[in-house]
């Protein structure tokens, strides 16, 4: 981690790069106020008013020039984000005015902040905890709803909250273990320990399922691939338009229209999705739509989900055998398309039964929309094997929370087999300090400083 120097007063834009209607220039430390108070001219003085925004003139001293007009606010300490003195210069959002305010800030005696320090002093005066921190971070870069909601759960101290009982449990088990060491006559007998040992497996319980979250938590957080393969002409550019909700992909009549894979973002049930549009797969001897089947079935190998689209038209057809030999050992759907015409799918899982492949089978219709909802659902079942609400879910989206709890649990499960066995105290009190010095990781209680350069090195400038 960069040495920091926590009396140094810091300065940085903290809005998005590029132009709009505001840019906040962000100052703190104990120098914001008299640094803040040079730059700004206005009616009211910004000591005398704290926490009220007031209108004026921002100055480059040096220049003897106005640089910009707006707003100015002093936070003052400890009632700001940091819980430092702060104050936050409210200009137009123009690169230029905003480069030029910080660059004052910096010949007036401050330095620029480094990624995620504002946030990090939030930490360090305890303003936020780690894992609410993080949270923050996350709701930055929030792609969906639904993961802006989880963030949001999380920054305003969720996790942390879910944590703290299970902590203090852990807490009075250890401190009637370590009076058993210290006082002969508080030693265990067998009784104690059968008790204690089923605390502690419950406590195993909580913390296991809490980090078995994670495996749906990750795919809110990082999103799911999604490779839509098939024969030509069956519709899967048209799918790949409907899950997009634009008109993306060209679509025509004429076989081998794509042939190359074209992929854009979208969201699938509030998870977060990368779409593949692939060649359609048949013999070709055309040079280049070969090597578009070569790509598509290189998609449908690195997809999380494979969407085996079929014309419910048309009917199966002999050749997308060879697409189900692919699918196999592979997350896929079958989407059966173009429902608005033949309303059925039964010759499609007759199909899939016939060739010994299991996958779920959706009729939906690109051109009308039918069926896309179920569609999205059934995604969801696959690639998580459930289906997300963000007014009851409860997710571990962090692979650090996530090993973090894993290493509690194991040191859980471990004290335990200690105490069966007899050993003593001091034997399982070890697996019990591991234990809760992991759940202290989380919340940056134990304040490694391996675990802050990781975290907040993600964060960017002015946060």
């Amino acid at each position: 981690m960069p040495a920091y120097d926590w009396q140094d007063t810091i300065v940085a834009i903290a809005t998005p790069p590029g132009r709009g209607g505001v840019g906040i220039v962000r100052i703190s430390g104990d120098q914001a106020l008299a640094i803040g108070a040079s730059l700004f001219r206005g009616r009211r003085s910004l000591a005398a008013h704290p926490f009220r925004p007031l209108r004026g003139e921002f100055l480059d001293a040096a220049a003897d020039e106005i640089i910009d007009d707006g707003l100015a606010i002093y936070f003052r300490a400890p009632r700001s984000f940091t819980g430092e003195d702060v104050v936050e210069l409210h200009a137009h959002g123009s690169p230029v005015p905003l480069r030029r305010i910080v660059s004052c800030a910096l010949r007036e005696g401050a330095r620029a902040a480094r990624p995620g320090e504002f946030t990090l002093r939030a930490v360090r005066h305890g303003r936020l905890d780690l894992a609410q921190a993080e949270g923050l971070r996350d709701l930055i870069a929030a792609q969906t709803t639904y993961q802006a909601r989880l963030a949001a759960q999380q920054m305003r101290g969720a996790l942390s909250i879910r944590l703290q009982p299970l902590k203090e449990q852990l807490l009075t088990t250890i401190v009637h273990l370590e009076s058993a060491v210290e006082f002969v006559e508080e030693q265990l007998d067998t009784r104690s320990r059968s008790a204690l040992v089923a605390d502690l497996a419950k406590l195993e319980a909580e913390l296991s399922a809490l980090a078995a979250t994670h495996r749906a938590g990750r795919l809110v957080r990082e999103g799911i691939s999604l490779a839509i393969v098939g024969r030509p002409n069956v519709g899967k550019s048209s799918l790949f338009n409907a899950l997009l909700d634009a008109d993306r992909a060209i679509v025509t009549d004429i076989a081998g229209t794509t042939r190359d894979i074209l992929q854009e973002t979208a969201t699938i049930g509030d998870l977060p999705a990368r779409l593949m549009d692939t060649a359609g797969i048949r013999d070709t001897s055309d040079i280049v739509e070969r090597m578009g089947v070569e790509r598509s079935y290189s998609a449908l190998a690195d997809a999380d989900v494979a969407l085996f689209v079929g014309d419910a038209a048309a009917g199966p057809h002999p050749d997308e055998a060879r697409v189900l030999d692919h699918l196999r050992e592979r997350r896929g759907i079958c989407v059966v398309n173009k429902i608005d015409l033949v309303r059925t799918t039964k010759p499609f899982e007759d199909f899939l039964r016939r060739h010994q492949v299991s996958l779920p089978v959706v009729g939906v219709s690109a051109h009308t929309r039918a069926g896309l909802d179920d569609l999205k659902a059934v995604i969801q079942q696959v690639v998580a094997g459930r289906t997300f609400d963000a007014s009851h879910d409860w997710l571990i989206t962090d692979a650090r929370h996530a090993a973090a709890l894993t290493e509690a649990a194991a040191a859980l499960g471990r004290a335990q087999t200690s105490l069966e066995q007899g050993f003593s105290e001091e034997i399982p009190l070890t697996d019990l300090h591991q234990a809760l010095q992991a759940l202290g990781d989380i919340t940056g209680e134990t304040s490694i400083e391996a675990i802050f350069d990781r975290v907040f090195a993600t964060f960017c400038i002015g946060k």
